[in-house]
């Protein structure tokens, strides 16, 4: 059984604010690990995967509800004072686990991605 230690998730983060951290964040080492690449990919749905060292961040985005982010409350409290952010918490929407679990599976590995230059 699939255990995922992401147990808060931040919602309702306007689109460019969500946008704007997942470029900050590479900025700032961290990687992408998974990333959705369908034909609807930042236009109806999105869907990557941030890793830097032993941290996770699962970034979910529709266009109906926005963006959320999910990751352990360690995490949390490590972005929000690295960072100076202020999430507001809630139950997610776009990445509820077996959304997360479908998209993962549909998501290219990041080798895939760098190659077809989908990392932009």
């Amino acid at each position: 059984m699939l255990k995922l230690n992401l147990n808060k998730t931040a919602i309702n983060i306007k689109t460019e604010t969500w946008m704007h951290l997942i470029s900050e964040w590479q900025n700032y080492g961290w990687w992408v690990s998974a990333k959705y690449c369908g034909f609807d990919a930042g236009i109806d749905d999105n869907f990557l995967i941030l890793r830097k060292g032993m941290k996770k961040i699962v970034l979910g985005w529709t266009n109906w509800m926005e963006g959320e982010i999910k990751c352990s409350a360690q995490t949390f409290k490590y972005l929000e004072s690295e960072f100076n952010l202020k999430f507001e918490y809630g139950p997610p929407v776009s990445l509820k686990l077996m959304v997360i679990l479908t998209y993962h599976l549909q998501s290219l590995p990041l080798e895939l991605v760098k190659r077809l230059g989908h990392l932009k």
